[in-house]
């Protein structure tokens, strides 16, 4: 039981006897926060400048008085610590420098500034009995940890008061700031956007926006490349490289998807998962989106599409090469659905994905830029709308990717190459194959081999990349593209390991 009449009553001075407690900041920094920075934060984040309105038009209001405790010989607020902040800054003004015109407007309606300078408090004779207090005060555990958006705005506040993020860095050596920081700068971000619907941006300014589930995509390279945000890596700070327009299209849809549940920190728990995979297509297309209006009709088929679809009938029984065997015309999704027998019906089958998953391939950093650029395109190539240019760029990527593998391990592949020392696709292939065959790697030998001579099939070989590529008469259909991927990937993981 807490007996707070046995507790000590203080006259004492707010400017020269109290210290704000850098405990109750609630991050993870015992020790070392400069008491400016907590009366900043105070005043930003927890509306310290309406205590110094209400003091200032109501008076100091001593029902309820501040705790203290003595720590190291010096009196630490405990319990109070933003009625202190507003006292010290009615004293001086400029230790709120944001908030200093309006405090000095404010203070200047105290009769007398010495009347509320020094004050009444109560010291607790420990610090076990003052969290007692603490406790049964805010009915929970004293030391509530700070939500992360809130852990973001501690730092994001010291940022808006002039501080470099070189400075905080080198200020809380013990804390990881280029995370707060890129934390509190990718929810300016979302939160700068002008929603079309207001409730929107309410939504994503609210004090417990649930940043986790949005950091689960910022975190992730491969995300911040697709909707064009750049973090750097030695201070954390943020920039947008795509457009306004684009931004905001991509922050509707994952502000609206946070809020209606869509995505949350499970679903989205793993980049490699079904529904984080899903999603970042998701994203992809609604980026591409704008691109594709220039080339398609109203309807979302090709401008081209009555020339398109008497190519895809010939051969096909009226049927797009996209659409599974006995499809009305419905495309993929028909292809998806199960078959209506009367009985039980079986499960779908899995949902074909419109890009290819790229994100277990790493490109070492010696390999040229126009690796990196390919993969980068490729993971961008709606795969269902453009089967013909993905396979053209797979076969590029394939030829590039097997040069630069043989250039980084010192090796010459242009023995078969023709007469002018030109290196095709086919002398690559010819040298993969005995190079994992030399090296013990023969788990490998036969994807490379069906990709030279389409011994287990024309779908996925050399001779299908080639005639796709210079035959006029031959086409790609989705579902190609997939195939060819499956054979490839594989190869790929391993030539980008040198």
């Amino acid at each position: 039981m807490i007996d707070m009449s046995a507790w000590d009553d203080m006259v004492v001075d707010v400017v020269n006897d109290l210290h704000l407690d850098p405990r109750n900041v609630r991050l993870d920094i015992p020790d070392g926060v400069p008491e400016s920075d907590i009366i900043q934060d105070l005043f930003t984040n927890e509306k310290a400048l309406n205590l110094v309105e209400g003091i200032a038009k109501v008076g100091l209001l001593t029902h309820e008085v501040p705790i203290v405790v003595e720590r190291d010989g010096q009196l630490i607020v405990v319990e109070g610590n933003r009625r202190v902040a507003a006292l010290k800054a009615i004293q001086n003004p400029y230790l709120a420098p944001d908030h200093q015109a309006r405090i000095s407007k404010f203070a200047q309606l105290v009769p007398h500034l010495e009347a509320v300078r020094r004050i009444t408090v109560k010291k607790a004779p420990s610090q076990d009995e003052a969290d007692q207090l603490i406790a049964a005060l805010h009915t929970g555990n004293q030391r509530v940890a700070w939500t992360p958006a809130r852990q973001a705005a501690f730092f994001q506040a010291q940022l808006d008061a002039g501080k470099s993020p070189d400075h905080l860095i080198a200020q809380y050596p013990t804390v990881d700031v280029r995370q707060f920081i890129t934390r509190s700068r990718i929810l300016q971000l979302f939160r700068n956007v002008s929603y079309d619907d207001p409730a929107l941006g309410d939504y994503a300014r609210k004090r417990r926006f649930p940043v986790s589930t949005l950091a689960r995509l910022y975190e992730n390279d491969r995300f911040l490349d697709l909707v064009g945000i750049q973090v750097k890596n030695r201070t954390g700070e943020v920039s947008l490289l795509s457009s306004e327009a684009s931004f905001k299209r991509v922050a509707t849809k994952i502000v609206s998807d946070i809020r209606d549940g869509k995505i949350n920190t499970r679903s989205l728990n793993k980049t490699s998962s079904d529904r984080y995979v899903e999603y970042m297509d998701e994203l992809r297309d609604l980026i591409n989106e704008k691109h594709l209006e220039d080339y398609t009709h109203a309807d979302g088929q090709p401008r081209d599409a009555s020339s398109s679809q008497s190519n895809y009938c010939q051969g096909t029984g009226g049927s797009r090469p996209d659409e599974g065997a006995g499809s009305a015309g419905s495309g993929e999704d028909k292809a998806n659905e199960p078959f209506d027998t009367g009985r039980d019906k079986p499960k779908p089958f899995p949902k074909k994905r419109n890009y290819l998953n790229t994100d277990s391939l790493t490109v070492p950093s010696a390999f040229p830029a126009s690796i990196h650029e390919i993969v980068k395109e490729l993971s961008a190539i709606n795969i269902q709308k453009f089967p013909n240019a993905t396979l053209d760029l797979l076969r590029t990527f394939l030829e590039k990717t097997i040069k630069a593998y043989a250039e980084a391990l010192g090796q010459d592949i242009r023995n078969g190459s023709n007469e002018k020392g030109f290196v095709f696709l086919s002398n690559c292939l010819v040298w993969l194959e005995d190079h994992f065959r030399t090296t013990g790697r023969t788990a490998l030998i036969q994807p490379v081999q069906k990709l030279r001579g389409g011994r287990y099939g024309f779908v996925g070989s050399k001779e299908h990349l080639d005639a796709t590529n210079h035959n006029h008469h031959i086409f790609a259909t989705p579902d190609d593209v997939r195939q060819s991927w499956a054979t490839i990937e594989g190869i790929m993981k391993a030539v980008l390991k040198p």
